[in-house]
């Protein structure tokens, strides 16, 4: 499944709707984004800022997005030679490459409604990174072992079109418990110290909507269990109430 990361400055709008098409928001909006997400349309961009100084020892992004197409994703440091991208598949750092193949991707989750869950994550240390994507983890590889980044600009996505929420970066890399929350929708991960979207600055111009996010509604399978459950343990307590009135007859 391809999917690229970070070039996009992505989505039009404050809290009030659309931003017309050419008219760039004049500094970074800072807000709660919980509940809500971007529609990007064509000629749409935005893009997430970073105040917080920090020297990566390893690297987590995760993010939802609902699209039709491939896109690209980059995370730019203050230091405009240093830069990380996911694109299509193939993960850069500063020139580095290095490719995952969904088709070997290992299922670890597979209930992702509506969206397309994503996760990178990287370690300096050991040069090792993994994607997770809708719920399947790829092979550990290794790339730009020893690497250091340090104050994170911005994050930005590239020809996207289509809505993205949930975004979150760590200045380290995440063990597979947290990643296991984000997919399985559980929001008790740990704050995102370098962008968190309960409190992320975003800068927009283009064709771009800020609302509500998609709801996921009630499983009819789970709803069918729940009811099958409460018959059981009715069935039960009669079954009870019929013997204790048999030996009180005896």
């Amino acid at each position: 499944m391809a999917w690229s990361w970070f070039s996009v400055c992505f989505l039009a709008l404050l809290s009030s709707g659309v931003v017309p098409e050419g008219k760039e928001t004049p500094s970074w909006i800072s807000g709660n984004l919980q509940g809500m997400m971007f529609s990007v349309m064509n000629g749409g961009n935005v893009r997430f800022h970073s105040d917080n100084p920090s020297n990566f020892t390893g690297l987590t992004v995760c993010l939802r997005v609902l699209t039709e197409q491939t896109f690209s994703i980059q995370l730019n440091f203050i230091n405009q030679t240093h830069f990380v991208r996911l694109d299509n598949n193939i993960l850069y750092v500063n020139g580095r490459s290095v490719s995952f193949y969904p088709f070997f991707m290992v299922p670890v989750y597979q209930e992702h409604w509506p969206w397309k869950n994503r996760c990178l994550t990287w370690e300096s240390s050991t040069g090792m990174a993994q994607l997770w994507s809708d719920g399947k983890m790829s092979v550990r590889k290794g790339i730009a072992r020893g690497q250091v980044f340090s104050d994170l600009d911005e994050l930005l996505f590239d020809q996207f079109v289509g809505q993205v929420s949930d975004i979150y970066v760590w200045d380290r890399a995440l063990g597979p418990q947290d990643l296991y929350n984000f997919l399985y929708y559980h929001y008790n991960l740990p704050s995102g110290n370098i962008l968190d979207w309960h409190q992320i600055q975003y800068n927009t111009s283009g064709y771009a909507v800020l609302e509500p996010t998609f709801v996921k509604p009630y499983s009819v399978k789970s709803t069918r269990h729940k009811k099958q459950k409460k018959g059981q343990g009715l069935r039960r307590r009669v079954h009870k109430e019929r013997i204790k009135k048999k030996i009180n007859l005896q």
